[in-house]
C-alpha cells in the first residue's frame, strides 16, 4: 500500500537545531501520552477491568503462583499495597509504569537497531496502539510481561559489551518475564534467533553468556513450577483450556479473527501512517540520510523477524497445527514491536518530516481520547451484551453492599465472598482491605472456617442462588431503573453475620 524504505530518498534535510528537537521531543510526546491517557480512565471511567480486579483480589496473599498465572504482576501490586496501603488507583498508577517503562525501553530498542530518527518514529506510532492508549489503565499480566520482555531485549542487545553482567540481567530479565506469564518463551524463542541469526552467538564466551542467561531465568523460574506441582497443576490446567477441539475450518475463522483484531489495535498507528504518506506525496521531500547509528539492513532485518514475525508465526502454527485457540489479549506482546518495522519499512515518509508526524499523531490521539470518552457516557454500555467493565456502577454498588453488611453487624468487613469482579469491586471501592473469597481452588490462602467466623459478605450474579444459609438481603440493579426490566443486570448481595464476636 505504501512505498518501500527503498525508494530512491526525496531532496533536501531539516535543519540541523530543529531536528534535534523534535528527537528530543518524541520520547516526551510518547509519555505525556501514556499519562493523559491514564488520567482519561480516571476522569470517565467508573469502575476497573476485570483484570485490574483480579490482581487486587489475588494481592491479599503473595504467593508463588495463583491458579490461571505466575506471581510476577500480583507481586508488584502487593508490594506497592504493603508499603502505600490498599488504593483504587494503585492498578492503574503501575499500568502506567509499565507502559512508561516499556515505551523507553522500546525506543532504545530501536535506537540501537534503527538509528535516533526512526526511534522517534517507532515511540510515535506506539503511542497510537490501542493497548498503549486506550487501555492504558488496565494492569495484568500481558502488561508486566511486555515490560520485561522488553528489559530483555534491551538487555541482550547490550552483551556484545562483552563481560557476563549483561547476560546475567538478561537472564533476570526473562526470566521475570516468565513469572508474569508463560506466553513468554515464544518472544523469548524470537529473540534467542535474533542473536543466532546476527552473529551474536559465534564465539565461545557469546555461548557462554547465553548458557548463563539461561541458568540465571531457570533459577527464578523453578519456585514457581514448584509451587504449580505441590497445586494439582492449576496453571497448565488453564493453560489447557485454550486447546480447540473443533476442526480446521474453525481454527481458521479463529486465526482470520485474531489477525482482524490485531489490525483493530494498531488502526491508529496505520491511519497515522496513510495520512502522512498522503501529505508526503503533495509536496517535495525531505532527504533522509543513513544514520551511522543503526544496524545494517540485513541485520535490522534479521531482528526484526526475531521480535515480531517469528512470535505471530509461532502463534499461526500454534492455531493451525497445534489445536491452539488464540486469544486476542495474545496479541499485546506479539504486536508489542511492531511499530519498528513501520518506521523502518516506511522510513521514507515518515523520518523526512519528523514535524509533520508529531502532528499527525496528536491529532489522532485528540480523536481517540473523544471517542473514549463518548463510549464511558453511553447510559446502554451496561446493558450491552459485551461486558463493559469500565462502567459498572462500582461505588454505587459498594456503597449498597457495605450498607446491607453495617445493618447486620457492627464488626469490620473482613472478606467478600463471589465472582471475582464483582466481589473485587465491592471490596475495592470500599476501601480495599476485605479479601475476596472465589472459591477453594482460587482462594486457596482463605480458611473457609475462618471466614464463617468473622462473617462474609456474599454476592451473586442474576437469578443465581446464594449459598445454602445465606437469605437475599438486597437485589442491586446494575442499570438506572428506566432501563431495567425482567432478565436486566443485576446483583444479588447477602450476608453471613460473624459467629464470635467482634475482635
Amino acid at each position: 500500500m505504501f512505498p518501500s524504505s527503498s525508494a530512491t530518498p526525496l531532496a533536501g534535510s531539516l535543519q540541523p537545531a530543529r531536528s534535534e528537537r523534535l528527537l528530543r521531543a518524541a520520547p516526551w510526546a510518547t509519555a505525556i501520552s501514556v499519562m493523559v491517557w491514564a488520567l482519561w480512565a480516571v476522569a470517565f471511567n467508573t469502575a476497573q477491568f476485570g483484570d485490574n480486579l483480579e490482581q487486587f483480589n489475588w494481592s491479599h496473599s503473595l504467593e508463588w503462583g495463583y491458579y490461571k498465572h505466575p506471581p510476577m504482576p500480583t507481586w508488584l501490586l502487593g508490594s506497592v499495597i504493603q508499603l502505600f496501603g490498599p488504593s483504587r488507583w494503585w492498578a492503574i498508577v503501575l499500568a502506567a509504569a509499565c507502559a512508561l517503562g516499556t515505551a523507553m525501553l522500546t525506543g532504545s530498542i530501536a535506537k540501537q537497531l534503527l538509528g535516533a530518527r526512526a526511534a522517534a518514529a517507532v515511540l510515535l506510532l506506539w503511542s497510537l496502539q490501542l493497548c498503549f492508549s486506550a487501555r492504558v489503565q488496565l494492569y495484568n499480566h500481558n502488561t508486566v510481561l511486555v515490560l520485561f520482555i522488553a528489559a530483555t531485549v534491551w538487555c541482550a542487545l547490550r552483551t556484545q559489551r562483552g563481560g557476563a553482567g549483561w547476560w546475567i540481567a538478561t537472564g533476570a530479565c526473562a526470566g521475570a518475564a516468565m513469572l508474569s506469564k508463560y506466553q513468554a518463551l515464544v518472544p523469548l524463542g524470537g529473540l534467542l534467533l535474533a542473536l543466532a541469526g546476527s552473529g551474536r552467538l559465534r564465539t565461545p564466551a557469546q555461548r557462554f553468556g547465553l548458557a548463563l542467561a539461561v541458568l540465571v531465568a531457570l533459577m527464578m523460574f523453578v519456585p514457581h513450577m514448584s509451587w504449580v506441582a505441590n497445586h494439582d497443576f492449576t496453571t497448565l490446567r488453564y493453560v489447557s483450556e485454550s486447546f480447540d477441539p473443533e476442526g480446521p475450518e474453525h481454527r481458521l475463522k479463529v486465526l482470520l479473527s485474531f489477525i482482524a483484531n490485531q489490525l483493530r489495535m494498531v488502526f491508529p498507528a496505520l491511519a497515522t501512517v496513510l495520512i502522512c504518506w498522503l501529505m508526503a506525496r503533495r509536496q517535495r521531500g525531505i532527504d533522509v540520510p543513513a544514520d551511522p547509528a543503526g544496524l545494517p539492513a540485513r541485520e535490522v532485518r534479521i531482528w526484526l523477524f526475531g521480535l515480531i514475525w517469528a512470535p505471530l508465526l509461532a502463534l499461526v502454527v500454534l492455531d493451525l497445527a497445534g489445536g491452539v485457540t488464540l486469544r486476542n489479549h495474545w496479541g499485546v506482546q506479539t504486536m508489542q514491536f511492531v511499530t519498528l518495522w513501520m518506521a523502518w519499512r516506511w522510513q521514507r515518509f515518515l523520518l523526512g518530516d519528523l514535524r509533520r508526524l508529531i502532528v499527525v499523531a496528536f491529532v489522532v490521539q485528540c480523536m481517540g481520547l473523544g471517542l473514549y470518552a463518548v463510549q464511558q457516557r453511553d447510559p446502554d454500555a451496561i446493558l450491552s451484551t459485551r461486558r463493559m467493565d469500565t462502567v459498572y456502577p462500582a461505588q454505587r454498588m459498594a456503597d449498597a453492599a457495605m450498607g446491607v453488611w453495617r445493618s447486620t453487624t457492627s464488626c469490620p468487613l473482613r472478606f467478600v465472598a463471589g465472582p471475582s469482579f464483582q466481589a473485587g469491586l465491592i471490596s475495592l471501592y470500599s476501601g480495599g482491605t476485605a479479601a475476596v473469597f472465589e472459591g477453594a481452588t482460587e482462594s486457596p490462602w482463605i480458611d473457609p472456617a475462618e471466614m464463617r467466623r468473622q462473617g462474609a459478605l456474599y454476592v451473586v450474579e442474576g437469578e443465581q442462588p446464594l449459598p445454602r444459609g445465606i437469605a437475599p438481603a438486597l437485589r442491586f440493579s446494575l442499570a438506572p431503573d428506566e432501563k431495567t426490566g425482567r432478565g436486566a443486570r443485576s446483583i444479588t448481595i447477602g450476608v453471613q453475620p460473624p459467629e464470635q464476636r467482634c475482635s
